[in-house]
């Protein structure tokens, strides 16, 4: 690919990670190296205040549980804080995959520039591009919109319910964000304001780390998907003009190269989020089972923040699982379209070529949780399943209570 095209091409890609791009700023993050040296100091300040928040306010949240169930082990005080506390659990494993992988991550963006679909194309081809970049921006708008309304709305909560209450004429004093312990009286008002801006702050962070990590992957599956539907249409036409027998083999070879780039690029994506999949996976289930327990018995005020967050994770878990999905069953039906196409018009050379993409897209790419499983849809209905299951525990337990 000529310099100019590959400008072009990144400047594309750029463009459909715009949300990402502007939420890494926000955790000190970027693609580019910085113009100089404030614009380094100032990226690097970001990431260490950034780091240092997530983790006081992880670790506040545990020792808060702690001493929660070693006081009042009853489901109504515990249950509602595990969602939360697994949110931020969640954003510490993806802040600190982002900062390990970052040069994977900028590497992968500039490899996805030489192979990405330029003009000229054929018009099936550019419908294709277009239909996937519109999908993936709505897509990724809407996540955005919810985990930010959703942050915020968390943020407001304690001094709507101090508004509310005073205007019941009731006796109010201003809550806070999250339930989080300091090794301090946190009641006192310099200590409360600070603590209020601090949980505040945090929120916000976790909110910037998983949008970040989540539409960089959402948007990096997606692409991969784009290109290989493209392939498959370029399968599907082979043979369709009267071509040399040179040239039909000299196509099949670049399709076949272009495969492999696609396997190569795949894995890498793979392995740079295997162990954050394997995480979300994991805490998903409770996550979701715990804060529609909190919604459904036992904070009515709190119901819309809660809803929110539970259709975040939702988003989330469930984006991750169709873009596996789609690249799945996308690099499946290559050898379908290889089947379709006038491959019985091609030289006996130009076949057996075709027959080793036929046995090479037969064999399954995707994404893992660190090997333990496969990501596909049928993860994501796993995983409502198995929250369901816990949900109904919880209810049992809280009922007989």
């Amino acid at each position: 690919m000529e310099e100019p095209t590959r400008k072009a091409a990144k400047q594309e890609i750029t463009e459909s990670l715009k949300i990402v791009l502007y939420s890494m700023q926000h955790i000190g993050f970027s693609f580019d190296k910085p113009k100089n040296a404030s614009a380094y100091l100032r990226q690097k300040f970001i990431l260490i205040i950034s780091v240092c928040g997530i983790c006081l306010h992880v670790f506040s949240e545990l020792v808060y549980i702690l001493f929660t169930f070693a006081s009042t082990p009853s489901i109504e005080d515990v249950v509602p804080l595990f969602h939360t506390f697994g949110y931020g659990v969640l954003s510490v494993a993806k802040i600190f995959a982002f900062w390990y992988k970052k040069s994977v991550f900028g590497e992968l963006v500039d490899e996805l520039a030489e192979i990405w679909p330029m003009p000229p194309m054929s018009e099936d081809a550019e419908n294709l591009k277009q239909k996937s970049l519109s999908a993936l921006r709505i897509s990724h708008r809407w996540y955005f919109s919810v985990n930010i309304m959703g942050v915020w709305f968390y943020n407001l909560t304690p001094i709507i319910i101090y508004c509310y209450r005073v205007w019941q004429e009731q006796e109010a004093e201003i809550g806070f964000v999250w339930a989080s312990w300091y090794p301090f009286d946190k009641h006192r008002p310099i200590a409360h304001v600070g603590c209020y801006l601090f949980e505040m702050y945090a929120g916000v962070t976790c909110v910037w780390i998983m949008v970040s990590s989540d539409l960089l992957f959402s948007g990096m599956a997606s692409h991969i998907a784009l290109l290989l539907r493209i392939l498959q249409r370029r399968f599907e036409s082979l043979a369709s003009i009267e071509k040399s027998d040179d040239e039909n083999f000299e196509e099949i070879r670049s399709n076949i190269k272009l495969h492999q780039r696609l396997i190569s690029y795949c894995n890498s994506l793979e392995e740079a989020f295997s162990l954050v999949n394997l995480i979300n996976i994991v805490m998903s289930s409770i996550n979701i089972c715990c804060v529609v327990f909190v919604i459904v018995l036992l904070e009515p005020v709190m119901a819309i923040s809660n809803k929110l967050f539970l259709a975040s994770i939702l988003i989330q878990v469930g984006s991750m699982c169709w873009y596996a999905d789609d690249i799945l069953h996308a690099n499946e039906n290559i050898s379908v379209a290889v089947y379709n196409s006038g491959w019985y018009k091609t030289s006996p050379r130009c076949r057996r070529t075709l027959l080793f993409i036929i046995r090479r897209s037969q064999k399954p790419i995707g994404f893992t949780a660190m090997k333990f499983t496969k990501i596909s849809l049928k993860t994501y209905s796993s995983i409502l399943t198995r929250s369901y299951s816990y949900f109904a525990l919880l209810y049992t337990m809280y009922s007989e209570k």
